[in-house]
């Protein structure tokens, strides 16, 4: 299971995810990738999942980069939907019925207006959850005006003072640096209540409404973790390797944060990236706190 906390409204969105991976008995990894960027001409968007991570052969994080990196040039909102409902139907029916609870969640502006999508067999946002997975994904659509908080994963663990807390901050019009922290604490705090499937450490990508945005890592990850980022199709993040190579930098690194520029004629997206050797501290920034303000 996963955590994912999106926040929405006309001027501002952010979205969380954590980085951990389980099984029966256990954790797997600590800095799997669930939350891709995407980036073109005409909008931006974060697409994150909770569910099914791993089965068999199949891992979520390399299909989501393999379905949503294509030959360069646009493609829409509701094209990217409707290929991860198409696609992720097939391989979800190989998977056993009571382990086959997924959910997808992104979210975009689309001409300087806020969308919400969540795609899933069992979950609706705010709304009850099916006790059983459904035969096929089915897709719930918020144009939220005023702020909005949607929980999707293990969505108990978040209580609804912290979704209000989160809610008011939004409307006070926060910095969006105030709005990441806030969100990557809220996510802290709620991993306590999730019974050891999610982390402590998150990844939080805010966007405006001209589709810029930045994306922050909060908390040390102990592994390797270069994620898929992807601009009109193409997925930047596979430089990376070469580029640190070209560096002589052989040891493993992560991303520390990215930022993107409004959506335009020319977009750009920049990753900034640390050893895994040069990290110190917690990962955490000193003032980072909840929306409520608890340390």
């Amino acid at each position: 299971m996963t955590l994912n906390i999106t926040v929405a409204a006309r001027w501002l969105m952010a979205q969380s995810s954590d980085f951990r991976l389980t099984v029966p008995g256990g954790t797997v990894s600590e800095t799997s990738q669930k939350q891709v960027v995407l980036q073109y001409m005409g909008w931006s968007g974060l697409v994150c999942y909770t569910g099914v991570a791993r089965y068999g052969s199949h891992d979520t994080a390399t299909w989501l980069a393999d379905v949503l990196t294509h030959d360069p040039g646009q493609r829409s909102p509701e094209q990217v939907v409707n290929q991860l409902i198409e696609e992720a139907t097939v391989w979800l029916r190989r998977v056993p019925l009571r382990s086959r609870f997924h959910t997808f969640t992104m979210i975009t502006y689309e001409r300087g207006k806020p969308h919400v999508y969540v795609v899933s067999n069992y979950q609706r946002p705010n709304g009850p959850q099916l006790a059983s997975p459904a035969d096929n994904l089915f897709l719930t659509r918020r144009r939220p005006r005023g702020p909005r908080c949607i929980v999707t994963g293990y969505s108990p663990a978040v209580l609804d003072p912290q979704c209000e807390a989160l809610e008011e901050l939004l409307a006070s019009n926060p910095s969006v640096e105030r709005l990441r922290e806030a969100v990557a604490a809220t996510s802290r705090e709620s991993s306590t209540r999730a019974e050891g499937t999610v982390g402590e450490s998150c990844v939080v990508a805010h966007l405006c409404p001209d589709g810029s945005g930045e994306a922050q890592v909060f908390g040390n990850l102990s592994e390797e973790f270069l994620p898929t980022m992807i601009t009109n199709g193409h997925n930047v993040a596979s430089l990376v390797p070469l580029v640190m190579d070209q560096a002589g930098r052989s040891d493993p690194h992560r991303l520390v944060g990215a930022t993107w520029s409004a959506n335009g004629a020319a977009t750009a997206m920049v990753g900034a990236y640390r050893a895994l050797s040069q990290q110190a501290g917690s990962g955490w920034p000193p003032s980072t706190s909840s929306a409520s303000g608890d340390k």
